[in-house]
């Protein structure tokens, strides 16, 4: 009779520690990152903000964009979309995916040939990232007269 109460006390021991890694696993360890996403890309973009100041409409401004993968899976960038085609050019994005923990670079350079005054316009970046798969990154200029 011992040994079937100590079967049934590890059994009943090791379903507890089961649902409790489940429930960890989850929730990952009380952390934001609900719904299962604790093993998914985490998309981390630096700088959101990029204000070119004063440029003539004949300078050729280009920016770099950091992109980090702060999940634990690998981050795939599926697209780079400028909402003013004709105001920003996306030079080079990476094609490959990035793995956890590592970083690539985004570039970019403002059109400004048919464009005076100010500036307002943006790129979004659309990943594989969980919760957040889309980052949207501002440009501002102010464009001076010839």
């Amino acid at each position: 009779m011992k040994n079937r109460s100590l079967c049934s006390a590890v059994l009943t021991g090791l379903g507890g520690i089961v649902l409790l890694l489940v429930i960890v696993d989850h929730f990952c360890f009380g952390c934001v990152i609900l719904d299962g996403h604790f093993w998914s890309p985490t998309l981390s973009v630096k700088p959101l903000s990029v204000d070119f100041g004063d440029v003539s409409a004949s300078d050729d401004v280009r920016q770099e964009i950091v992109v980090k993968n702060a999940g634990r899976s690998s981050l795939v960038l599926e697209r780079v979309q400028p909402s003013c085609a004709s105001c920003i050019v996306v030079l080079s994005y990476p094609k490959e995916s990035i793995p956890p923990g590592k970083q690539a670079k985004i570039v970019f350079s403002l059109n400004m040939s048919q464009m005076q005054g100010g500036v307002e316009t943006s790129f979004i970046i659309i990943s594989n990232a969980k919760p957040q798969e889309v980052a949207v990154v501002r440009v501002t200029a102010n464009v001076l007269p010839e």
